[in-house]
């Protein structure tokens, strides 16, 4: 799941290049203009006292581009990165960073809509695993699933908690005939780890053991406490009645003059309702 195929393939200097277009009364780049920069990129939009400022398409020599907003020389606001390995992120930036609400398409073909903090996923949002067909819904950190979450594999589903990519404590899983199985994650016991083992017999929180946080890839492994008539029993969803909503970016109405904002405000409207129930607590997936 890397974000970052040819980490953001840093812009030249606006100041370099062949400049063809308007400046102002200071000779400065300032309105409509197109740049060949020295290393072969190009850019074509507007400027504002010699910086790119508005809007306007990057285009490197590598092939990736990016079209959208610039404020003050770098990327901000909403615009659409499309890499040269075939991945593309559509979504706000803020300072050159991806940043708030965005949908990124892997080279893989996975997916990944939602919230981003200065580049990372980070916050709420939704991982289509293309290959497996499984879908995770919840919450991020610094580019791992992190929080609350839950993990639709199509004939059942899961629902519990995360820490740095890694199933932890209490959790179940919910199958398609009417069952749940409760139980929880706990840390693999080995020689490294020494991590001493919880004590069972109370009810889930009571005896959840304290999460070695200093362990950046920590193993653990289930273990079943209960099997119960679920009241909320898993349903077969389609994957277009999941994320139908979502990935309805590009198919969005546009206005004539910026494709891209109202495309992306329409996905988010969407996502927002997916968020108040994950923080609600309630399922975030179909009955």
């Amino acid at each position: 799941m890397d974000d970052d195929p040819e980490n953001e393939e840093g812009e030249e200097s606006a100041f370099t290049g062949e400049y063809h277009g308007e400046r102002n009364a200071y000779n400065q780049r300032h309105g409509q203009g197109t740049t060949i920069l020295p290393n072969g990129d190009k850019y074509k939009g507007q400027y504002a006292h010699n910086l790119r400022d508005g809007k306007g398409t990057y285009v490197f020599k590598s092939g990736s581009r990016y079209e959208g907003s610039w404020r003050c020389g770098v990327k901000h606001g909403t615009g659409k990165f499309i890499y040269s390995d075939g991945s593309t992120y559509e979504g706000h930036w803020i300072n050159d960073k991806r940043y708030g609400y965005g949908k990124y398409t892997y080279q893989s073909g996975d997916t990944f809509s939602g919230q981003w903090k200065d580049g990372e996923r980070s916050g709420f949002g939704v991982y289509y695993y293309k290959e497996s067909g499984a879908r995770y819904v919840g919450f991020w950190l610094n580019g791992r699933r992190h929080g609350k979450g839950e993990l639709l594999f199509g004939s059942y589903k899961f629902h519990g908690n995360f820490q740095n990519d890694t199933v932890v404590g209490p959790g179940k899983f919910v199958f398609l005939g009417g069952y749940e199985q409760q139980g929880h994650f706990i840390p693999y016991q080995s020689a490294e780890t020494k991590t001493p083992p919880p004590v069972f017999g109370k009810r889930f929180l009571e005896d959840e053991p304290d999460w070695p946080d200093a362990l950046p890839d920590l193993t653990t492994t289930w273990i079943a406490e209960m099997l119960i008539v679920s009241a909320n029993p898993a349903k077969a969803v389609k994957p277009e009645e999941l994320m139908a909503k979502l990935e309805g970016t590009a198919d969005a109405v546009k206005l004539e003059n910026d494709p891209i904002v109202p495309a992306i405000a329409h996905a988010e409207e969407d996502f927002e309702t997916m968020l108040q129930n994950a923080q609600s607590g309630e399922s975030i997936f179909p009955a």
